[in-house]
């Protein structure tokens, strides 16, 4: 009787093992890298997204529907396109026109053109958010002119335009937003949000047609989710002072009225953001502490003269109040959308004033007195001491 019963056990086991009756194979799949959203002209969705082509060492040429074309280069990506009521129904539509499964583990990138981004995102952002698919990590980024033509492109360098997409967002020249990070933005006490613009480096004269890539140049400017701006890369830099997103870039400044300039590279900078409430005045410090590294001197000062550090650590500061000043003009005075997220810093240091101004914030925001206190100091003067190539003689004494 026992042996019956381990032997019963055991059929009833094996019965309940479900093995890999639901895997689906990595040759029945198709890989999207990115993903266009465009605003057709009968006022539907346009999808559009670059797949990655199995076995792409072939030659062959390759082109997807409604877009692709030439190039001496490599086709490593096609591209198919569909439009539908909602991102849901186009994707649906999509499918028709692709033989393998769509599958969403390898896109990183979603843009949105900018048309479809004034007229508000947020229907389409909730099926990124919502279906199981999208990667929370992925870059979202906004167009300057149609999505679409960001990714019909065939990179000299990189595999995809989608590659360069997201070696430029990683690299943090502009401001980098993931999809986590947008659904943080748009939920949180400012209700607004900055995303990188994309733009499309013109052709050299030597390329082949569509041999070039998409660039990120600027910043869309949203409120809620709309987009109701944008700000230049200038104006970009001084935002990302004030929300402590400055990474490793190049500053080139003038010593007072010295002929030439210097140039140099932070290595490292510290910001805080610091509300105060007195009364009905609201106020914020922006605290920048920041220290540089200078890679080229064309002026005749030498830096290791202690005078000399002064007057560059001065001049370095003036320079960072400037884009700092610069930001908050654009961003606060013309476009009065608070994209520095100066609410949450009120919310958390004042939370009772917050629940009673919480509802005026659109009226507060550009009224909010905004202080700047840099520090910046030279930390090393590069492998030299005096200007390279120029003789000590020639060397501006103090």
């Amino acid at each position: 009787m026992k042996i019956c019963w381990k032997v019963s056990l055991l059929i009833l086991s094996l019965c309940l093992l479900s093995g890999c009756w639901d895997r689906t194979e990595l040759n029945d799949l198709a890989l999207i890298s990115a993903l266009a959203l465009d605003k057709s002209e009968d006022n539907q969705i346009q999808v559009t997204a670059q797949i990655l082509v199995p076995q792409s060492q072939s030659s062959a040429g390759m082109m997807g529907v409604g877009g692709g074309g030439g190039g001496g280069a490599t086709k490593h990506t096609i591209i198919r396109s569909a439009k539908g009521l909602n991102i849901a129904d186009a994707l649906s539509k999509l499918q028709r026109v692709v033989p393998r499964k769509l599958f969403w583990g390898q896109c990183k990138i979603f843009i949105f053109s900018d048309t479809l981004a004034r007229a508000g995102i947020h229907e389409h952002f909730d099926f990124m958010v919502r279906h199981p698919n999208p990667r929370e990590h992925a870059y979202l980024l906004v167009s300057d002119g149609k999505a679409a033509d960001a990714l019909e492109l065939f990179p000299p360098i990189e595999r995809t335009s989608a590659e360069v997409v997201r070696k430029l967002a990683e690299l943090q020249i502009g401001i980098k937003v993931t999809m986590e990070q947008l659904s943080m933005m748009l939920k949180g006490d400012s209700q607004s949000a900055s995303i990188p613009l994309v733009k499309i480096l013109p052709l050299s004269k030597s390329s082949a047609p569509f041999q070039t890539i998409p660039y990120i140049m600027g910043t869309a400017v949203f409120k809620k989710d709309k987009m109701v701006g944008e700000i230049s890369e200038k104006v970009t830099r001084g935002v990302m002072w004030i929300i402590n997103e400055i990474k490793d870039y190049t500053i080139t400044y003038k010593i007072d009225e010295e002929d030439g300039l210097v140039s140099l590279n932070p290595v490292i900078a510290s910001v805080k953001l610091i509300p105060k409430i007195e009364g009905d005045k609201w106020s914020m410090t922006v605290k920048v502490r920041t220290e540089g590294t200078i890679v080229q001197n064309s002026s005749r000062v030498n830096p290791m003269d202690p005078d000399v550090v002064n007057a560059l650590d001065k001049a370095f500061e003036n320079i960072v109040k400037e884009r700092i000043q610069l930001a908050l003009h654009e961003v606060q005075g013309r476009l009065q959308v608070d994209i520095f997220n100066f609410a949450k810093e009120f919310h958390r240091k004042y939370p009772n004033e917050w629940g009673k101004a919480k509802d005026n914030w659109d009226e507060i925001f550009p009224k909010v007195e905004v202080k700047t206190d840099v520090k910046a100091h030279i930390h090393r003067p590069g492998l030299v001491n005096a200007p390279g190539g120029m003789p000590k003689d020639g060397v501006k004494e103090n």
